[in-house]
Parts: structure tokens; C-alpha cells; sequence
């Protein structure tokens, strides 16, 4: 009896989870434009769940992260004018960057999870502090994935959106990922933590 009912707890609060990452990623309130480069919130959700429910719910709410921003860019092609340009330049450079990043991170993120978990000094009401080092850690990892994967197979994208030579390429992601990764993960900590201590408050037994 338990068990369904922690399997149930565990996918209504996954399918919680998608439909705040669509309704991020459809609003003003999921992306953060910052010149050609928007910054995002979107990874949050995917953290919450990777860092509550394991790897695998990462993996799964990573999928559902860069699903969204192709669906975005496919059916509102002007609310982001460089995620059109890389699609356009290459679609399937596009999908892999927009997938593989946010998937990579969100099994990532689960398993740093794990880890934390196994740490006595950050259970109890010190488990904020491990949520909030999640959050913080895959908030980057989603910038550095994201941007790195698109230096590697679109860098002739950002060169053109920068109006720059190819070889300045490498300064204008790491720039952007301090400016942008830096603030993105700070907040992301903070809300991170705050969600993740609420929710393991109410049972901690639906989560891994």
C-alpha cells in the first residue's frame, strides 16, 4: 500500500514539475533576455525534481526542459531570435545542444543529489543547505552544458548574432556564463532550497 502510494506521490509530483517547466518556458517569467542569449528559471524545476527523486527524474524533466525550447522556437520563432537563428543554422545541432545539455544536467544534478544526501552534517533542518548547493550546482552546470555544447557545434551562430570573428567566440560564452550562469545559480539556490525543504517537510518518505 505504501509503495503505490509513493509511486503515486512521486509521478503527480513529477507531472507538477512538466507543467511548470511549459508554463516557464511559454511565459515572460522563464527566460531572462541577455543581448542575443536568453538566461532561464526553466532549470529549476528539472533541479527540484532531480535532487527529491533521483537521476532519473532528472533525466526525464532534462527531456521536458529542451522539448520545451523547441516547441518555443518552433511555434514562436520571434520570442527568441537566436535559438531561430542556431535552429535554422543547424537542426539537429540545435536539438542536440537544447536536449543533451538539459538532460545531461538533470541526471547530473540527481546523482550530486544522491551524494549530498549521504552527508550526516546536512539532513534534518540542514537539509536547505544540501538542497541549496543542488541548486546552485545545476543551475551552472545547465549554463556551462548549454553554452558549451553550443560554442562546439554552433559556434558560427553566436559569431554572427555577436557580429565577431569566429576565434572571439570562446570569450563571449565565458563572459556570458559568469554574467548570466553566476546570478541564474544564485537564485536558483535560494528557491532551490526554500521548494525542496518545503516539500521534504510534508514526507520525506516519497522522496529518494
Amino acid at each position: 500500500m505504501y509503495n503505490s502510494s509513493n509511486k503515486i506521490h512521486r509521478i503527480t509530483l513529477t507531472a507538477l514539475l512538466v507543467a511548470i517547466i511549459f508554463l516557464l518556458a511559454f511565459t515572460p517569467l522563464g527566460y531572462l533576455v541577455i543581448g542575443p542569449i536568453a538566461a532561464t528559471t526553466i532549470q529549476m524545476p528539472v533541479v527540484i525534481g532531480a535532487v527529491l527523486m533521483g537521476p532519473v527524474t532528472g533525466l526525464v524533466l532534462g527531456a521536458f526542459f529542451g522539448l520545451s525550447a523547441i516547441v518555443k522556437v518552433l511555434t514562436m520563432p520571434g520570442a527568441d531570435p537566436f535559438a531561430t537563428m542556431a535552429l535554422t543554422y543547424s537542426p539537429l545541432a540545435y536539438i542536440t545542444v537544447c536536449m543533451g545539455s538539459r538532460m545531461l544536467m538533470g541526471w547530473l544534478t540527481g546523482l550530486l543529489g544522491v551524494g549530498l544526501r549521504k552527508i550526516p552534517a546536512l539532513g534534518g533542518k540542514r537539509s536547505v543547505i544540501r538542497y541549496g548547493i543542488a541548486g546552485f550546482s545545476g543551475s551552472l552546470m545547465n549554463t556551462v552544458f548549454y553554452l558549451g555544447l553550443l560554442w562546439l557545434l554552433a559556434r558560427e551562430v553566436i559569431a554572427t548574432a555577436y557580429n565577431v570573428d569566429v576565434s572571439g567566440v570562446g570569450t563571449i560564452v565565458m563572459t556570458t556564463a559568469v554574467t548570466a550562469g553566476l546570478p541564474e545559480a544564485a537564485v536558483s539556490c535560494v528557491v532551490v532550497g526554500a521548494v525542496c525543504r518545503a516539500l521534504e517537510a510534508l514526507d520525506r518518505r516519497w522522496f529518494a
